[in-house]
């Protein structure tokens, strides 16, 4: 294809993935669905190559996501009548993805004769929950829901991403109480860097005062971003502290540090990081699956036994989800045991496995009916929810429904 050529296919895959959204909004099919579909029917027609395509749609995909977790945490207020919430999600994304990786890493032992290690390792993608598909497809909810949701996800990816480089460090530590040393010092520096750095990019504001400002500080947090992934520490906890503290800067800036910058600058740099943001991941988040649509190989999902394991799977996951919800998920309501995706975060890590610890036995089929499987599930709960009048006509505080 010619450059102007690729320059109409882009524009013409953002038009329809604002379309998709659009149709998102009214049906609550989630528009990732729409676009993986329509990549899938025009890699019939353009087919392309799945190993050279492997890299950039994993940078896609990195950028899409650190976009995506940096809009949810410029959604989220911290407030002392939040602090239940937020312990609810944090339990809830904890205790779901060790319940599902420990659940699945057993079921692909078993069925595919994986080292159990291994088996966890594969299982880990699979239980984090997709924020990239989360965080637009929840907008019509109540707030409460939104933000228990919006919590759960990007801590779910944050944890996922942890959990997946410690079980490689133990696979490729012989030494395990050396391995979990290193991890807790890693995560202790990560989060250390993530609040020192936030403080000093929100104070460098201040004083740049260039017009063209907000991309200098997306590439200073990209860059950051990279350095910390390559020192194998936790990176996306500084994209979640850096969007919080933003976001809630009254909380952080207050005393004696409240007269070094303006609540004027501080309100700016959050509506500008917030377009920017929003703007970015929309593109980054359509072009992502619309690759990863057209890079799958439809004849693999005629494989019987990738297709009754990913339907095994997919129940198991959510029978641990229904269970954990009947602890954190009281007094927050419906659709909450329904809205759990996989999609990027589980992409990426799959291409992330090393390949050493690669397992032929493990069909790819698998991925791409989990992604299908939980977005269909969701979408049938967000429909369902939506034609409850009595869901959407009482005030958040009154809502005390059991979820089941």
């Amino acid at each position: 294809m010619t450059a102007y050529q690729l320059i109409f296919a882009g524009s013409l895959a953002i038009i329809a993935s604002y379309l998709f959204s659009e149709i998102s909004k009214k049906t609550s099919i989630p528009s990732v669905l729409m676009l993986i579909g329509a990549g899938a029917i025009l890699g019939q027609f353009y087919p392309i190559d799945t190993a050279a395509i492997a890299q950039p749609l994993e940078i896609l995909g990195i950028v899409g996501l650190v976009m995506i977790v940096l809009e949810g945490a410029l959604d989220l207020e911290l407030t002392k009548e939040k602090i239940p919430l937020i312990k609810k999600s944090l339990g809830m994304a904890a205790l779901g993805l060790i319940g599902s990786v420990l659940v699945i890493g057993y079921i692909l032992h078993w069925v595919f004769d994986m080292p159990a290690m291994t088996a966890f390792l594969y299982a880990t993608p699979l239980s984090v929950i997709s924020s990239a598909i989360v965080i637009p497809s929840v907008d019509q909810l109540q707030t409460n829901k939104k933000e228990f949701l919006i919590y759960e996800s990007c801590i779910s990816d944050i944890l996922g991403i942890m959990l997946f480089y410690f079980i490689i460090g133990l696979l490729h530590n012989p030494d395990p109480v050396q391995e979990v040393t290193n991890f807790s010092l890693k995560l202790l520096i990560t989060i250390v860097i993530s609040i020192i750095t936030s403080f000093g990019l929100i104070f460098l504001f201040k004083f740049i005062k260039t017009k063209v400002k907000i991309f200098l500080f997306l590439a200073i947090l990209m860059g950051l971003y990279a350095i910390e992934k390559s020192l194998h520490l936790s990176p996306l906890i500084l994209i979640l502290i850096f969007g919080l503290m933003l976001k809630n800067n009254q909380l952080i800036f207050r005393g004696a540090l409240a007269n070094k910058i303006s609540k004027m600058e501080l309100k700016l740099m959050e509506h500008n990081f917030h377009i920017i943001t929003r703007e970015t991941a929309f593109v980054l988040r359509t072009f992502f699956f619309l690759i990863f649509g057209m890079s799958m190989v439809l004849s693999s999902l005629l494989d019987l036994k990738a297709l009754l394991i990913s339907i095994a799977i997919t129940a198991l996951m959510f029978l641990v989800r229904w269970i954990l919800l009947k602890i954190f998920g009281k007094g927050i309501g419906k659709p909450l045991l329904t809205v759990a995706p996989r999609g990027l975060i589980t992409v990426l890590l799959f291409y992330s496995i090393p390949s050493d610890l690669i397992s032929t036995a493990f069909p790819d089929s698998v991925i791409l009916y989990v992604v299908i499987f939980t977005s269909l599930i969701m979408t049938y709960g967000l429909i369902k929810n939506q034609t409850k009048p009595s869901d959407t006509s009482l005030p958040e505080e009154s809502l005390a429904e059991t979820v089941g």
